[in-house]
Formats: structure tokens, sequence, C-alpha cells
């Protein structure tokens, strides 16, 4: 009699904490989500496959050239006075400010940092 009680109250425990371990699971990858997108918001606004979706380029083959006509011609053709939104023009604005950002970064070095290598010390 006492086995048997002693295997509910152990069945019983594992099945309570099993569950906690789901609930706490999934509330870190919900938390982890989060602060995966606020971390894209502070950087820029909206991601860089977003912006390229937006003025229609390619990610793959950024061009100043072309990024800044698309962005020239959708931002003239949202325009307030035109009977356009203000709203497209914003994000228009964003997305081309996004790219430019993506294009202003450094390139790294192929071979991780080259500094110790290249002054032979």
């Amino acid at each position: 009699m006492a086995h048997r009680i002693l295997m509910q109250v152990v069945f019983t425990g594992a099945q309570v904490f099993g569950r906690a371990f789901v609930q706490a699971y999934k509330q870190a990858a919900a938390s982890s989500a989060a602060q995966a997108t606020s971390a894209t918001a502070k950087e820029g606004g909206i991601s860089l496959d977003e912006a390229c979706r937006i003025l229609n380029v390619r990610s793959e083959a950024l061009k100043v050239e072309e990024i800044r006509s698309r962005f020239d011609h959708l931002f003239n053709v949202n325009a307030k006075d035109k009977g356009g939104s203000f709203y497209l023009q914003s994000k228009v604005y964003r997305a081309k400010e996004r790219i430019d950002k993506e294009l202003v970064k450094p390139e790294p070095p192929p071979n991780g940092p080259a500094g110790s290598e290249a002054t032979g010390s």
C-alpha cells in the first residue's frame, strides 16, 4: 500500500514538473522572439529583407543607382500633394534608410583580424 502511494506521489510530481518545464520553455521562446524583433526595430526599424521588398530590389545585388532610382520614383508617386499616401512615403523613406545603412557597413576581412599578421608580431 505504501509503495502504491509513493509511486502515485512520484508520478504526480513528475507531471507537475513536466508541465512547468514546458510552460517555462514556451515563455522563454516567446521572450527570445520578442527580443529579436525589438533588436531589429532598434537597428533600423525594418529588416533588410522588408526594405528590399518595399523598393523592389534584390538584397544580393544592391546597386546604389538602382536603389536611388526606385526610391525617387516611389517617393514622388506617393507624395501627398499628388494624392499619395504619407504612410507609404514614410515606408519608402525608411526602406531606403535601412538599405543605406547596410551599404555603409564595412565588410570584415576574409581571414579574420589581419592586424597581428600584417605587423609580423
